[in-house]
């Protein structure tokens, strides 16, 4: 078994102390690929489609054919919740396995990945220094975006553009701040379920490809911060543009990103 680092400890005792996956109340779905997503309820199924709602309340569906059912049912076996298979499906559940490993949370994501510091990527100064004296560490080395002095990003046509954009993604709680670099904007975000956090990444990803687009040049990447409701740190990024495509373009699944590219 690989040695984690403390931070990345941290990181999973707050990620369960923040409610990211409640199992008393979950059901989560595993995926052929060995991807999984944690839903409200047992999923229903219309024309050839499992419809899922999320712990978030956001409704999405998967191909059936993609739904490992015997993993899935065994998982959740004597916790189905209130779902319902539609009648008529062409699908029925199988035989379940004699064994199944239990449901997996972002912790166990980062212990199976070995997620550890990675170099910050896009910035062209001295990742030693400070700007204007106000940048400090992570136990990782990394610069920590909480303890970055709050201030209005400077440039309000990009500042309201951000803000009607991730209103319109149904983010309310996020605010825009400057950050590490004139031309990375600072994304504050509340995120206290894990569907909440996975729901952040796709919506600053798909952001910040917009916001490249109406306003060529001036902005290079984000500068994203996870928060809980009591303001502790559930995860940052530097979220570049090819980060920001790859997710996007559902080239990698939003957990394996999490585990990948979270700062600690």
């Amino acid at each position: 078994m690989r040695h984690l680092r403390p931070a990345i400890l941290f990181l999973a005792a707050l990620l369960a102390s923040a409610t990211l996956l409640l199992a008393a109340a979950a059901y989560t779905i595993f995926l052929k690929d060995g991807s999984s997503l944690v839903a409200r309820q047992r999923y229903t199924v219309q024309n050839g489609r499992a419809i899922i709602i999320l712990l978030n309340g956001t409704e999405t569906f998967v191909a059936l054919d993609k739904i490992d059912v015997p993993r899935t049912d065994a998982a959740n076996k004597g916790g189905y919740g209130t779902g319902v298979v539609i009648p008529g499906s062409p699908q029925d559940v199988g035989a379940v396995p004699a064994q199944i490993p239990r449901d997996q949370t972002l912790g166990d994501l980062i212990n199976k990945k070995g997620a550890g510091p990675r170099e910050v990527p896009g910035t062209k100064r001295d990742k030693d220094q400070a700007a204007a004296g106000r940048l400090m560490r992570t136990k990782a080395g990394y610069n920590d975006f909480s303890a970055l002095a709050r201030r209005p990003y400077p440039h309000a046509d990009l500042t309201a553009a951000l803000q009607q954009f991730f209103r319109g993604q149904g983010l309310d709680d996020i605010e825009i701040f400057e950050g590490t670099a004139g031309d990375h904007p600072l994304i504050e975000i509340s995120a206290n379920s894990e569907g909440s956090v996975f729901k952040a990444l796709n919506s600053a990803a798909a952001g910040l490809l917009q916001i490249r687009d109406s306003f060529p040049g001036r902005v290079a990447a984000f500068d994203v911060l996870l928060t809980t409701q009591s303001r502790e740190r559930a995860g940052q990024f530097v979220l570049t543009p090819e980060m920001a495509a790859e997710l996007a373009a559902k080239k990698v699944e939003v957990a394996a990103f999490f585990v990948k590219n979270v700062q600690f």
